[in-house]
C-alpha cells in the first residue's frame, strides 16, 4: 500500500509540472503599494528575448479587490530597447468586472481576483536582447485603489 501512495504522490506531482504553460518566455507581477496605483508609479519588467524572428502573445495580469471603483482600467504601455529608446507604445482598455452583473472577471479567492487581459497576440522583438516593458494606469482619475498587483506574462509562438 506504501509504495502504491508514493506512485500516486509522484504522478500528481509530475502531472502538475508538465502542466506549465508552454512556450513561457516570462511571467511576473509586481506590487502596488497599499493597493493605490497612480500614474507616476511606472511598472517595469526586465525581459530578455533571445529569438527575434518568433512572434510572441502578450497578456496582461490584473489582481484586483472588489474595491476596484470602476469595471473597467486602462493601461498605457511602453517596449523599451536596452538604452531606453521607447520602440512602441499601446493604450488599452479591459474590463475587469461584467458590465451587467458586476461581478469580476477571472478567478478569486477571499476578495482578490486574479485575471489574464490579451495584449497583443502576435508581438514582435526587432532583435534579441534585453527589453523593458512598462505599465502604467490610465485612469482619469489620479490615484485608483483596488489594484494590488500588475503584471505580465510573454508567451512565444511555436
Amino acid at each position: 500500500m506504501r509504495m502504491k501512495n508514493k506512485l500516486f504522490l509522484f504522478s500528481i506531482v509530475a502531472f502538475l509540472f508538465s502542466c506549465s504553460e508552454k512556450g513561457k518566455v516570462f511571467h511576473d507581477y509586481q506590487e502596488i503599494a497599499d493597493d493605490e496605483w497612480i500614474p507616476a508609479n511606472k511598472v517595469s519588467f526586465p525581459v530578455e528575448i533571445e529569438d527575434e524572428k518568433s512572434k510572441y502573445t502578450l497578456q496582461y495580469l490584473a489582481r484586483y479587490t472588489k474595491e476596484y471603483p470602476y469595471c473597467n482600467l486602462y493601461i498605457k504601455r511602453a517596449v523599451l530597447d536596452s538604452n531606453g529608446k521607447q520602440l512602441s507604445s499601446k493604450l488599452q482598455g479591459m474590463y475587469l468586472f461584467d458590465e451587467k452583473t458586476g461581478e469580476p472577471k477571472g478567478s478569486g479567492w477571499g476578495h482578490k481576483y486574479d485575471y489574464t487581459i490579451l495584449s497583443d497576440s502576435n508581438m514582435t522583438f526587432p532583435y534579441k536582447g534585453k527589453y523593458t516593458i512598462q505599465l502604467q494606469q490610465y485612469m482619469r482619475q489620479d490615484t485608483i485603489a483596488g489594484i494590488s498587483d500588475i503584471g505580465i506574462s510573454i508567451l512565444k509562438h511555436d
